[in-house]
């Protein structure tokens, strides 16, 4: 037996619901088109005003340091980012054509079981990207174009792996949640790409621009790229690389708490009008 519940929309209308759904729902189908096409010339903008500032920074020499750590930041960067990249914000996709109702049918929990579909999809790109990136620094390696190796920053990265891993799902698949708001999303995957691209610092490091630790330190998205090269590079003292390992499992927490929050909101407000 379904145990049904109002909600706060269908409690205070009462009957008159009804009118308030079909009038939001006739806005959002004028509005759909006109919200992402804003969202992706946002996003495009972003991505330009990033790219100006790293040109502005290097052309006022503001930008000081070797080839050899611009090289290994990038290509080392993407290296790591591909053992955590995968397709979780894709999954509102999924949202908006049904499919959300027989995952939730099945034993597993959702945010578990996705998590490891995820990352399943993801796999046969990340081998083949990886492949290609391990010969670029096969390349750079005999070149001697990257010559930063320590044991110790390296063991710390590994440790940072599994946040970083558990980081960009949970803010991705949160981001896939807004398909449980929206009609149409593309604009919304789009723009999410571009933003965590830059505030993770995939696109420049972070600290071009915001050279503060604990400044960076609250960003949650920078503990999927910036912060792993910081430390692999080592830029951080032991205290800092402690507390970037402890901030980052904090937010692990956090944004897990948030997902799930926005996972039942979404589900509750579809539970009216069906999935």
């Amino acid at each position: 037996m379904i145990d049904y519940r109002p909600t706060f929309g269908e409690k205070l209308l009462g009957s008159n619901y009804k009118w308030w759904y079909i009038l939001q729902f006739k806005f959002k189908s004028r509005t759909t088109s006109v919200f992402d096409n804003a969202l992706f010339v946002t996003g495009q903008i972003i991505i330009l005003l990033g790219s100006l500032v790293v040109w502005w920074l290097a052309n006022n020499k503001i930008i000081d340091t070797s080839l050899q750590e611009k090289w290994t930041y990038f290509v080392i960067g993407e290296l790591f980012l591909n053992f955590v990249f995968n397709f979780a914000e894709f999954e509102g996709f999924d949202i908006l054509r049904g499919n959300v109702t027989t995952d939730l049918l099945r034993p597993q929990k959702y945010l578990k079981q996705k998590f490891f579909d995820t990352y399943g999809e993801a796999t046969l790109q990340n081998l083949i990207k990886g492949f290609v990136l391990i010969s670029i620094l096969v390349l750079l390696i005999l070149t001697k174009n990257i010559s930063y190796f320590n044991l110790n920053n390296f063991l710390f990265l590994l440790l940072m792996i599994p946040i970083a891993l558990v980081i960009i799902y949970l803010v991705g698949i949160t981001a896939a949640f807004s398909a449980f708001f929206l009609k149409q999303i593309n604009g919304v995957i789009l723009n999410f790409g571009y933003l965590i691209n830059l505030l993770m610092g995939r696109i420049f490091p972070l600290d071009l621009l915001i050279s503060n630790f604990w400044i960076n330190f609250c960003n949650p998205f920078a503990y999927i790229f910036y912060h792993l090269m910081q430390i692999y590079l080592g830029k951080y003292n032991l205290i800092e690389t402690i507390w970037t390992l402890l901030g980052g499992f904090i937010w692990c927490l956090v944004l897990y708490q948030i997902t799930d929050f926005v996972l039942k909101i979404g589900l509750k407000k579809n539970e009216s009008v069906g999935l």
